[in-house]
């Protein structure tokens, strides 16, 4: 499991804990609430190691190559702040992924069905400005939640020596922790980091995530960005004719708007 990116991005993060200056009173009155709706595009691309009953997949597809086994796919973002100090965000991704993403003698035959969700709190660890006076603020959050995978594929094994063909409908949910950064450069442009590690052996051995995305604010309420986003894990449970095993990373580029009220 590759965790490189998550320990940089978090390095990262905790090095802008100590660049942004502490909590600063932002006007906001009691009763305050923002509520963002953010649908976007992950083309995600997956690899690693899929395991069902003995039948085992090395799969490797790139976003690059989307088309030819991306059946469907839908994102949605929704973060709701009040008063600038606590949160909550959820955020919802599905995909079908079709039999081309296949590997040596192993493929899915037919479809994998693909649900993940983040559910978590927020507290906002400092709030300040980073660029000249006037520039709107930046912030810290921590996070806390948990992760929700839901998948269901069939493998088919082709050899010379027998045909098999398993199917495997399953789902999880690992503790995940983090920290996400809003870094606003001037009005209109600024980045957005978030990390976080989870899993910790409850549920999966662990799962990480890690994502970079440059932002555009168009209207006082819409800001479009695009980035790169990856998650991470290694999940097996069972055994015999209830083993599952899946180890791998889904990562690609990332492209959507967000809309605040």
């Amino acid at each position: 499991m590759r965790k490189r990116p998550a320990l940089s991005l978090a390095a990262a993060l905790v090095l802008l804990t100590l660049a942004l200056p502490a909590r600063a009173g932002t006007g906001s009155s009691p009763g305050d609430l923002a509520i963002t709706l953010a649908p976007y595009a992950w083309l995600t691309g997956l690899s690693g190691t899929i395991g069902v009953r003995g039948v085992q997949a090395n799969v490797d597809s790139s976003f690059l190559n989307l088309s030819k086994y991306l059946n469907i796919a839908g994102m949605i973002h929704t973060d709701i702040l009040y008063r600038d100090t606590f949160g909550i965000l959820g955020e919802v991704n599905y995909a079908q992924l079709g039999d081309q993403t296949s590997g040596k003698r192993v493929s899915l035959d037919g479809q994998m069905g693909l649900f993940l969700s983040d559910v978590a709190a927020y507290y906002r660890l400092c709030l300040g400005a980073l660029g000249k006076e006037g520039t709107p603020p930046s912030s810290l959050d921590l996070l806390a939640g948990i992760r929700i995978w839901s998948l269901s594929m069939r493998l088919k094994s082709a050899t010379a020596l027998n045909n098999r063909s398993v199917f495997k409908q399953t789902a999880w949910v690992d503790p995940v922790v983090g920290l996400r950064a809003k870094l606003r450069l001037t009005d209109t442009w600024g980045f957005e980091l978030r990390g976080g590690v989870g899993g910790f052996g409850l549920s999966s051995a662990i799962t990480w995530d890690a994502m970079a995305l440059l932002a555009y604010t168009f209207w006082d309420h819409g800001t479009a960005f695009v980035g790169y986003r990856a998650v991470g894990v290694n999940h097996d449970q069972g055994g015999g004719r209830n083993y599952f095993k899946f180890d791998a990373v889904l990562s690609g580029p990332v492209l959507g708007a967000a809309f605040t009220f």
